[in-house]
């Protein structure tokens, strides 16, 4: 037997039946229209005006203009006057209006779900390109390594006969044979050089670079670095110095003497990147120039410096007066196999990896490496390492990498995955949660898109970023690199449109507040399938992710308010 339609019109003798379903359907969310079976519309309540931007006075009368099918729900794109589009799902059923069979129409308003989604599958499509591009890279880094180890072991055996050869074992040589045996020695050690160098950067590249981090004294680092240019400058006739300062290199106040500073870091490694830098100082400052090597200790590093906030830094200056970097290539002599012609890695000499290895290095041991330089007045690089004074040795939370300490992290992966397949459940809670829970005046009126704002891309980030850790062993990663980049300016701009929004201090933090426990409510619904403790460990790191972006977007709220404290 077919289902009776709804009676919605008004029965003889029961008035007060139709009033309170009117009132009713008048205060839905959802749009409510009532459509004769000849497709004009009869009512419409104020939801479905404000659906349409259009008054009930125009809209009833008018032809509805949609196909409607009792059933499931289906989706329509309407365009407003303005122009504006709106995806809209459609519930429809049968009711009686007035006595006429008609249809009452339920239209939900679902852009703002659908462009979450989008972005959801962007997201996804990004990760796996990224994951297929660090795949590839990967191959690549290991193969240069293989390759690296092979040509090493004949150049060795050169480098060692052509040694035996200079030291008469084999007989006398003439002077001329004994010149010859030199080149081959000198450009043995170059080519070297240049394969040690493509090892490294392999090395870098799949996270098997290493560092073994203590305190050692600036001063004997700094003279043992020189002591190998210092030859190669002289016989260029240029004047060579090394010597401590006070202050750091751009006239800042020093955290102590620079005569007595420690950094902590590998000494060898460090030593490798002093060398590379006064090299080129030297390579490319003609005869009659000078080449200074400055080190010192300071608590006002270089603001161009990637560096943690509230600690001392042994900076090691190398300044030369030689034919300086145009102003836009100073970012890219740090990429790996780029070489300017007027700059530091000239295409005639050098194999373009130096300073990509060197920052590469600087940043493995918390530091980095700074520029400052004029076409033909010389440049100024500055290696930045952390103070091992007592007082300067913990680092600022937000510059640590999030990283479980106790060996490679377990169960981060497939939280990652987790965090991606409930983004848009997650965040529709927390959009919920934060209407209700933080003391945001706006957050009633405010659309879904605005209450997400930035925090969908960095979820989704996160996401990604815990997969890359566990991929990673737990060792560096330039995704895992790139993330925490990417991190720091999401939650910077979020802080920052807080703040355009009226929001408090309190308000943003009790939103991180919400995040951090619906991100950890999501997780725990897989304890079973994971364990407790790959579940403790991940969220552990995602909560450090989380901690830090809401340091950084309270900070960005700080500066957008002049530092006001609302």
């Amino acid at each position: 037997m077919a289902e009776r339609p709804v009676r919605l019109e008004r029965q003889r003798g029961s008035g007060e039946d139709e009033r309170p379903l009117r009132a009713i359907i008048e205060q839905l969310a959802d749009g409510i229209i009532i459509v004769g079976t000849d497709g004009v519309i009869r009512f419409a309540n104020p939801a479905a005006e404000q659906l349409f931007a259009r008054s009930a006075r125009h809209l009833v009368g008018t032809d509805f203009g949609f196909a409607i099918a009792t059933g499931g729900p289906a989706e329509i794109e309407l365009v407003r006057p303005d122009g504006k589009p709106v995806t809209a799902e459609l519930r429809v059923a049968d009711v009686a209006w007035h006595g006429e069979a008609a249809r009452l129409v339920s239209i939900r308003d679902i852009t703002d779900r659908r462009r979450a989604e989008e972005r959801a599958r962007q997201v996804e499509q990004e990760r796996a390109a990224r994951a297929q591009a660090e795949a590839a890279n990967r191959a690549k880094s290991e193969f240069l390594a293989t390759m690296s180890h092979e040509l090493r072991t004949p150049l060795n055996a050169v480098i060692g006969y052509a040694q035996l050869l200079d030291l008469g074992i084999g007989g006398p040589l003439s002077p001329e044979q004994q010149h010859q045996v030199g080149r081959i020695y000198a450009s043995s050690r170059h080519l070297l050089g240049l394969v040690n160098e493509v090892l490294d950067l392999a090395k870098a590249d799949v996270g098997q670079l290493r560092v073994q981090l203590a305190a050692a004294p600036a001063d004997s680092t700094a003279d043992a670095a020189a002591a190998l240019v210092q030859p190669a400058a002289e016989a260029r006739g240029i004047t060579f110095a090394v010597r401590a300062v006070g202050e750091g290199a751009r006239g800042a106040e020093a955290a102590g003497g620079a005569g007595g500073a420690q950094y902590d870091g590998d000494e060898d490694r460090v030593r490798q990147i002093l060398v590379n830098l006064l090299t080129n100082a030297v390579k490319f400052t003609d005869a009659g120039g000078s080449v200074v090597l400055e080190y010192g200790q300071t608590t006002r590093p270089d603001p161009n410096a990637r560096l943690a906030a509230g600690r001392a830094w042994v900076h090691f200056t190398v300044r030369d007066t030689g034919v300086g970097i145009p102003a836009d290539q100073l970012a890219r002599i740090f990429e790996p196999f780029v070489q300017v012609t007027t700059g530091h890695t000239r295409p005639n000499d050098g194999s373009g990896l130096g300073l990509a290895i060197s920052r590469r290095l600087a940043r493995l041991m918390h530091g980095d490496i700074t520029v400052r330089s004029r076409p033909g007045e010389g440049s100024t690089f500055t290696l930045w390492l952390p103070s091992a004074a007592p007082a300067a040795r913990v680092p600022a939370a937000e510059d640590v990498l999030p990283v479980a300490p106790s060996g490679p992290p377990h169960g981060l992966a497939e939280v990652g995955e987790i965090l991606m397949r409930h983004l848009q459940p997650l965040l529709e809670v927390f959009v919920a949660r934060l209407r209700a829970e933080c003391p945001a005046p706006s957050a009633a009126g405010l659309k879904f898109s605005q209450l997400v704002d930035h925090l969908a891309s960095y979820l989704a980030d996160l996401a990604g970023a815990l997969i890359a850790l566990e991929e990673a062993g737990g060792q560096p990663s330039s995704v895992v690199v790139d993330a925490t980049e990417i991190h720091r300016v999401v939650a910077a701009r979020h802080g920052a449109q807080r703040a355009r929004l009226g929001w408090t201090e309190e308000a943003i933090r009790c939103e991180y507040r919400i995040l951090r426990e619906e991100v950890e409510r999501a997780v725990r619904q897989h304890e079973h399938a994971l364990g407790a403790a790959a579940i403790g460990e991940a969220l552990a790191v995602a909560a450090r992710f989380l901690d830090q972006a809401r340091e950084l977007s309270l900070r960005a709220y700080a500066r957008a308010t002049g530092g006001r404290r609302a």
